[in-house]
């Protein structure tokens, strides 16, 4: 198995944020690289105005064993935080997706409690699934 992410957005702290994620899922990518279902986890951030009316999604795909967390989050709630703000809220809108999702596909190689806690432990590491939004750090306000 292995964990991807995507973005699209018209806020470059979206894509900050992500590259972040990279330590983690290159924990997760070795630590789990031998299970075969699903074979890939690919997360999308997508941070758009709200008149698109972009709807977040879930797909799991047998042929491929590839499931699709497809996030979405509104641009105009994103761009009136904070990085840190936004690291919060986002953390935590992917971590509760995918605990919601592999409750659903209920996959037998994985054990979910424990990628869930690595997942926490991990991103914990690089400041992020904090309790609460850290204001000592990334107070640069968006543009």
């Amino acid at each position: 198995m292995r964990i991807s992410i995507v973005c699209d957005t018209y806020l470059d702290y979206i894509i900050e944020l992500r590259d972040e994620l990279e330590v983690v899922w290159d924990k997760i990518n070795e630590k789990y690289k031998n299970i075969k279902e699903p074979n890939t986890i690919g997360f999308a951030f997508r941070c758009l105005p709200d008149e698109i009316g972009r709807k977040t999604f879930r797909r799991f795909d047998k042929d491929d064993a590839y499931l699709t967390l497809d996030i979405a989050t509104s641009y105009e709630k994103y761009k009136k935080m904070y990085k840190t703000e936004i690291r919060h809220d986002l953390g935590y809108t992917f971590y509760n997706y995918l605990e919601e999702s592999l409750k659903k596909y209920k996959f037998k190689e994985i054990n979910t409690k424990e990628l869930l806690s690595d997942i926490k432990n991990w991103c914990n590491e690089i400041g992020w699934l904090e309790e609460e939004v850290d204001y000592s750090k990334d107070l640069d306000y968006p543009e």
